[in-house]
């Protein structure tokens, strides 16, 4: 649909699963097992989230107009009258202002939540565009895009205890700055790496030296690893082990049957390859923590059944995609 390519929504809709892992592990951390009474928190938490993605599509979109035209990449605002734009944009903040009379009552939450679009903005805008500026466009898009968003989960959903709870609370948004945050876009900046140097933009990959972009790399994925391992230890690490004894059993097998390639930061060329923990972060993590969750508590499945439709369905048409296997 024109609307879902106008919002951008496959460039965000893959990285709304690990919030509802923060989500899933904050109900477990607090023995909360009947996540069914907990259906309508988690729509509003990811109702926010959604708005916010959807500003950051448009006012990208909004600012890239000039670079997407040279570079040929779509865009649906290249097509839409001044006028048009900037409504979509007044529309879309204005959810977004009605969204935070919900806030009011928790302070910590609403300003998180804020600052996430203060980042995309200065992330995309001409007056500053962060995204040209390498090393910056790198951090800040993750600190709109994840870390503070993840701050306001956790803000929403521990209140006024959060105090008690911080090494859950900061390793999580750690471990999601710089998976989901930083280490997802240098590899989207890979990918992107012929059409911005066709359109003359700067970025962290088209403008730092292989040895500097080898170091901070190295750092961005080594801060992801410990975070994560300190977010499982803040937890249970025992729930951990079937998900991760999943994932490598799927790696192998993937390895093996189609000779997929891994990779941390740049894509393989020529061949089918994929990024090490996403797939393992977005898929596996989160349906087999609903599963473990339902077999505790039948009532659980019913969310269960929902994930999967709205975030496994859609994966598995990507895989059918991937491998170009055709269903009988």
């Amino acid at each position: 649909m024109i609307f879902f390519k106008f919002i951008r929504l496959r460039t965000w809709w893959f990285k709304l699963p690990p919030f509802l892992v923060l989500i899933y592990l904050y109900f477990i951390k607090v023995n909360i097992e009947d996540f069914r009474r907990e259906i309508y928190l988690i729509l509003f938490l990811l109702a926010g989230l959604i708005i916010g993605a959807i500003f950051a599509s448009l006012v990208n979109n909004f600012y890239d107009q000039e670079d997407d035209l040279m570079a040929g990449k779509e865009n649906i605002m290249i097509s839409m009258r001044k006028s048009q734009q900037l409504i979509a944009l007044v529309i879309t903040i204005l959810f977004g202002i009605s969204y935070s009379f919900f806030l009011l009552t928790n302070t910590y939450a609403l300003v998180f939540y804020w600052l996430g679009w203060v980042c995309f903005y200065l992330y995309s805008c001409k007056q500053f565009r962060l995204k040209e500026k390498a090393y910056f466009g790198i951090i800040f898009d993750g600190l709109g895009s994840q870390f503070f968003p993840t701050l306001f989960i956790f803000a929403f959903l521990f209140g006024d205890t959060i105090i008690k709870s911080l090494a859950f609370v900061i390793s999580g948004s750690i471990w999601m700055l710089f998976a989901f945050g930083m280490r997802s876009l240098i590899i989207h900046q890979y990918n992107d790496y012929e059409n911005d140097i066709k359109a003359g933009v700067s970025t962290f990959v088209t403008s730092t030296s292989e040895l500097g972009r080898s170091g901070f790399q190295t750092f961005v994925l080594l801060i992801e690893i410990l975070s994560f391992m300190i977010f499982n230890w803040t937890i249970d690490w025992n729930i951990f082990v079937l998900p991760i004894g999943i994932y490598v059993v799927l790696l192998i097998g993937l390895n093996v049957i189609f000779k997929i390639k891994y990779y941390f930061f740049i894509p393989n060329q020529n061949q089918k390859s994929r990024s090490l923990f996403f797939d393992f972060y977005c898929t596996i993590l989160p349906f087999t923590l609903l599963g473990l969750l339902a077999l505790k508590n039948n009532e659980n499945y019913l969310l269960l059944i929902v994930s999967v439709l709205l975030f496994n369905v859609p994966t598995m048409f990507n895989a059918i995609n991937f491998f170009k296997i055709r269903p009988r």
